[in-house]
């Protein structure tokens, strides 16, 4: 990537290269003209819509699986267009998007949300008028969980009025999953079917609040979409945007403190990650975004010697899980078994708290399968990826040694636990084990390696009931100049963290300044 010198200035410095980040730099630099600089510690931009590739021919992504909302006409999708100047491509999942395995039956989910509320009518029919409401409850829950976020787009005197108000209204939106379903539904199939998606927002339905829950629910309510060339054509079509407006992004650039003068954000000091010797590189801007998340912002880049209630609350509230992820090669295509690159959620119970709390050996309980060569036109080899949830304490014991230089009994456990998935698959799908050629597993500590994330989390902070009452979850900070963007700013995946940076860069532009960026987008 581009190469600098130090104390260069800019008008906006951004922190981190996750969709969050290269947002709110692509409206800056489009929209008002700012230069703005993005560094990134990685070696390769784009958080996780970036890409990686072994043998010099498979290729996977590390974050993106697929996307909601990018038909024509909608907000994602004009989004999207406006921040790569129409240059990125999307294709459509084929149907079913989805398909929900479990011990006894198949579910599959369509992109129509009438055919998916009727094929559940359908097979649950004694749940007939629960199953109506929920169609309702999960748009107005999905409506209320954004409200509770969108507060501080409005003028500061109106918060304790608004606050109260949606407190009011949005009460769906901020109980657990787990008492909605038990409060209006009997079966326990039904029940454990409408919470198939629970890991793509990381927590389980006891735990997660209803709203994440809704906000997921819907988003893919028209079915999944992904990026043509892969989740890494995102950074690379979002990256010029930035740097026709005068900006550069660089790579191999860890910040280790946010500068504050009087208490105020001046600039960042960063460490050439490349060559761990050469002095710390500093940059001035008058205005320092950290896509970095409220975590590593509060806790790590603002000097200690700054007191900030923030950092006791943030440091204090529970933490967020993460996955662990089987990268699979194959000799031909998966097609002859049947897939066609839809979703497998593939459960072993019914109990979604007990996935959530054991680990994937010696018998793993579930996994999502995604086939991004399948989803993608121009892939010309074969993948999959086999994701399970697993809590961080069960690698921390080797959190403090280098990454590929973890021991052999780090080793030999990533074995059992790539063994254990690719059974469970095979085990619904006989011959998919005879179609790899290559295996390779990601733990959270390789997450927290390459992100820099708290504990190798991948949602961010999590979206209990709890979060949605929280003064640092937002874009602004009580430092003045410096802004919070992606996931711990609206909502989670890459539609939340894309929108946080929309909201970032409203905020930074005044009142209502979110609304007339979308106003923009949407007329053209």
């Amino acid at each position: 990537m581009v190469t600098t010198t130090r104390q260069q200035r800019f008008d906006v410095i951004v922190i981190g290269s996750g969709i969050g980040g290269l947002t709110v730099a692509a409206l800056l630099s489009k929209l008002y003209h700012k230069s703005v600089l993005v560094l990134e510690q990685h070696f390769t931009p784009g958080g996780f819509t970036h890409t990686f590739e072994r043998k010099r021919k498979f290729s996977w992504d590390v974050g993106l699986h697929y996307v909601g909302n990018m038909g024509d006409g909608g907000t994602g999708k004009a989004v999207f267009d406006y921040l790569t100047n129409g240059n990125l491509n999307w294709h459509k999942m084929p149907d079913p998007f989805e398909k929900f395995v479990y011990p006894d039956f198949t579910f599959e989910v369509y992109s129509d949300p009438n055919r998916f509320e009727s094929d559940l009518i359908q097979r649950f029919p004694h749940e007939q008028t629960a199953i109506r409401r929920y169609f309702k409850d999960v748009q107005k829950a999905a409506f209320w969980f954004g409200a509770h976020s969108m507060l501080e787009l409005f003028p500061v005197l109106l918060h304790p009025l608004l606050r109260r108000f949606v407190r009011h209204f949005g009460a769906i939106a901020r109980q657990t999953t787990q008492h909605y379903l038990n409060r209006h539904f009997q079966d326990a199939q039904l029940k454990a079917l409408l919470a198939s998606q629970w890991a793509d927002y990381g927590l389980p339905p006891s735990q997660s609040c209803f709203g994440i829950h809704g906000a997921i629910v819907t988003h893919y309510f028209k079915g999944g979409w992904y990026p043509v060339g892969g989740a890494k054509a995102i950074a690379q079509a979002i990256i010029p945007v930035i740097e026709q407006g005068g900006g550069v992004v660089i790579t191999q650039r860890r910040v280790t403190e946010i500068l504050l003068e009087s208490g105020v954000a001046v600039g960042v000091k960063a460490q050439d990650t490349a060559h761990a010797l050469a002095d710390l590189e500093t940059y001035f801007a008058p205005i320092v975004v950290s896509d970095a998340g409220a975590f590593n912002t509060y806790v790590k880049l603002i000097p200690p010697n700054y007191a900030l209630a923030e950092r006791q609350k943030i440091q204090a509230f529970p933490k967020s899980s993460s996955m662990v992820t089987v990268y699979l090669g194959f000799k031909e295509s998966p097609q002859q078994l049947g897939f066609q690159g839809e979703n497998h959620w593939i459960y072993t119970t019914y109990n979604h708290d007990a996935i959530a709390q054991d680990p994937p050996i010696p018998v793993a309980k579930f996994c999502y399968l995604s086939f991004p060569s399948l989803k993608d036109p121009l892939a010309e080899v074969h993948t999959a990826e086999i994701i399970a949830h697993v809590d961080y304490d069960f690698f921390s014991q080797w959190r403090e040694q280098s990454w590929r230089r973890r021991g052999a009994d780090y080793t030999e456990l990533k074995a059992q636990i790539t063994q254990s998935l690719i059974q469970l698959v095979e085990r619904h799908y006989p011959g998919f084990q005879d179609l790899i050629e290559y295996a390779e597993l990601s733990t959270p500590l390789t997450v927290e390696h390459f992100d820099a994330s708290d504990r190798g989390a991948i949602f961010g902070i999590p979206c209990i009931p709890e979060r949605l009452d929280q003064s640092w979850i937002g874009a602004r900070t009580p430092i003045k100049n410096l802004y919070l963007t992606g996931v711990d700013t609206l909502s989670l995946g890459i539609m939340g963290a894309m929108m946080g940076g929309v909201k970032t860069a409203g905020v930074l532009n005044g009142a209502f300044g979110f609304f007339k960026i979308m106003t923009t987008i949407m007329r053209r």
